[in-house]
């Protein structure tokens, strides 16, 4: 799975699912946005709300069908905080399936402050969709029909 900051996906699959997960006791509120750019600005397609609650994880699917997000940008503002007060490190999660398939995964560990101290850890990043190129197509005689 490649890390950076495209997310190869399949135009003709299923609807894209997006997780996040939080460890150790730490709690995350999360607002995802979907962006399209249009006529050189990015303009707001969808918005969700995720929260990881006792088991650490939220979900949510894309409402924009795979076809429709070539080059779109998913964009995350997380802000979390440690219900442990000795946790003070935490690993974070956001994976993007299709069809079962994992398409892109981000991992990053952070130091976390005490829900207790009524302050939060903010911190964001975002992915671009890319369409994977359908493989079945042969491209092994393209140079034939070089003029």
């Amino acid at each position: 799975m490649p890390k950076s900051n495209y997310c190869l996906i399949d135009p003709n699959g299923g609807a894209i699912k997006v997780q996040i997960t939080a460890n150790n006791g730490i709690r995350t509120g999360s607002i995802f946005i979907l962006w399209e750019i249009q006529q050189g600005k990015w303009v707001k397609k969808e918005k969700f709300q995720a929260i990881t609650g006792d088991d650490g994880l939220d979900e949510f699917i894309l409402l924009e069908k795979p076809q429709d997000i070539e080059n779109d940008s998913l964009a995350w503002s997380i802000n979390a905080c440690s219900l442990v007060p000795s946790v003070q490190r935490g690993e974070f999660t956001i994976v993007i399936l299709q069809d079962t398939l994992n398409r892109w995964k981000k991992l990053s560990s952070r130091i976390v402050p005490s829900c207790s101290h009524g302050k939060q850890l903010t911190f964001g990043n975002h992915v671009i969709f890319k369409h994977l190129i359908n493989d079945s197509l042969t491209t092994s005689a393209l140079w034939k029909d070089i003029e």
